[in-house]
């Protein structure tokens, strides 16, 4: 309950410090320091808790008038990578224990079977990579009606999973996902790309309705966040390497105020999502997600 009034009284002032950003003079440089840390905040909120780190990012990035050539998408990734590198610290015993298992391919584990299925859940991450679908995510990030559409879509999702494992108790709790379970799950992460659907939202309610326990799906869809978000970093970071892409130069102080503020943001916010997660008290950002979506689809 605390955490909640926290997070929510969190991304309100980070509203507000976003509202006030938008009215202050800028000289067309595009992001500020000031503006990098306001969004860094929202991110390394918004990245754990299910109410969609991208749509929040989409719609602080169209009140501050951010769009891709003022270096938005850009600046997306850069404050993904620090909310990646609060999950590696989180999940540091549990990945080092599965890279320990890739050098004994061989004997059969808990841990390279779950490491079996992060990469089959993994798979369908292949769809955002195809012709024409970054420029089509690109784009509708700035269109601040179809957020909110995708923000009702992540709260509609949630209740139905939390509902689902209340109805539906698991038969087998703290068992590792079955490769069924895995590529499902998967496909639920991937429709996350849209902004405004929560990854951690979607995959955690997909992970509930086919029949993890609640510890269980939170673990998995962190854990496959860091072969998703390590991806999308990577490619970002090629591309830039090789002079792709449209977006205008950035300073690097703007990027690495946003990084640092997403990373220490995300530690907290993401140990709070666990135990909010444990404890199966989601209605709240059910509620948040709908406040909003509604707010975005009416000002769109």
């Amino acid at each position: 309950m605390l955490f909640g009034l926290l997070a929510t009284l969190g991304v309100a002032g980070g509203w507000a410090g976003l509202a006030h950003a938008a009215d202050a003079p800028n000289s067309g440089t595009g992001l500020t320091l000031s503006m990098a840390v306001l969004l860094g905040i929202v991110q390394g909120i918004t990245e754990f808790l299910p109410i969609s780190s991208d749509g929040h990012l989409a719609l602080g990035q169209a009140i501050l008038g951010l769009q891709g050539g003022a270096g938005g998408h850009r600046f997306t990734i850069v404050v993904h990578a620090g909310t990646l590198l609060a999950v590696v610290w989180t999940y540091r015993d549990d990945l080092v224990a599965l890279a320990r298992t890739v050098l004994r391919p061989a004997q059969d584990s808990s841990e390279r079977r779950l490491l079996l299925a992060m990469l089959v859940a993994s798979l369908p991450l292949g769809l955002a990579v195809l012709p024409g679908v970054e420029a089509a995510i690109v784009a509708m990030e700035s269109q601040v009606r179809w957020v909110g559409v995708w923000l009702w879509v992540s709260g509609l999702a949630l209740w139905i999973g939390f509902r689902h494992e209340r109805l539906h108790p698991p038969e087998h709790p703290g068992a590792t996902p079955t490769l069924r379970q895995a590529i499902i799950i998967g496909f639920a992460q991937v429709t996350a790309i849209l902004p405004g659907l929560s990854r951690s939202g979607m995959t955690i309610s997909s992970a509930l309705v086919v029949g993890l326990d609640r510890a269980m799906a939170a673990r998995f869809s962190f854990l496959i966040s860091v072969i998703a978000v390590s991806g999308a970093v990577a490619k970002e970071v090629l591309g830039v390497a090789l002079g792709h892409g449209d977006e205008a130069p950035i300073d690097a102080a703007p990027l690495l105020a946003g990084f640092v503020t997403s990373l220490v943001v995300g530690l907290f916010a993401l140990r709070g999502l666990l135990l909010l997660v444990g404890r199966g008290r989601i209605l709240g950002f059910v509620v948040y997600l709908a406040i909003v979506g509604a707010i975005a689809i009416a000002v769109g």
